[in-house]
């Protein structure tokens, strides 16, 4: 039994996971964006926790919280992996083991193939690691709350107001 055969749910779960979070996001309001006085305020997004968002400086550079992303995939997986293995054991479990390994080797692919394109956008400059979103007197990373889920943009726009959230909005302290 080899590599991709044994373990291609988990390949899969992965490989899975990280498309899916990279293509499904949630977009987090704080306080600030009620009422920018400062400047424009961004949108953070991320699945199920927030971890990069436009920093407002350069055009393509985004704050990215890696440990954070790192902890998204974690509990996505951990959320995805009894589907996907309960899928398994009733559909591809007993089919030929050549047909499990193309899967997993079709997992493998998808998590390498992610893995470098995220590589690509931090050493590129579009990612640019840090240890939080909060900026110092505006936010901090406690105060996002989700306001919609959508698929992920690039794009570097506005965060949306929630009033829900913030009914009186950002207090300059």
């Amino acid at each position: 039994m080899n590599i991709l055969d044994r373990y291609a749910p988990i390949w899969l779960t992965a490989g899975i996971v990280l498309w899916f979070e990279g293509m499904v996001t949630i977009e987090w309001s704080y306080p600030y964006c009620i009422s920018p006085e400062d400047g424009p305020a961004y949108a953070a997004l991320g699945m199920p926790l927030p971890y990069w968002m436009w920093n407002g400086v350069v055009s393509l550079e985004h704050d990215f919280l890696p440990h954070v992303y790192i902890l998204n995939v974690v509990l996505l997986c951990l959320l995805f992996f009894p589907i996907i293995r309960w899928v398994w054991d009733r559909v591809i479990a007993g089919r030929s083991p050549l047909l499990r390994s193309l899967i997993g080797a079709v997992g493998c692919i998808l998590v390498i193939g992610h893995v470098a394109l995220t590589v690509l956008a931090v050493s590129a400059g579009y990612y640019r690691p840090t240890t939080s979103l909060g900026l110092e007197g505006y936010n901090s990373y406690r105060e996002f709350r989700p306001v919609r889920v959508g698929l992920y943009r690039s794009s570097a726009a506005d965060c949306t107001p929630s009033p829900f959230w913030f009914p009186n909005g950002w207090q300059h302290n």
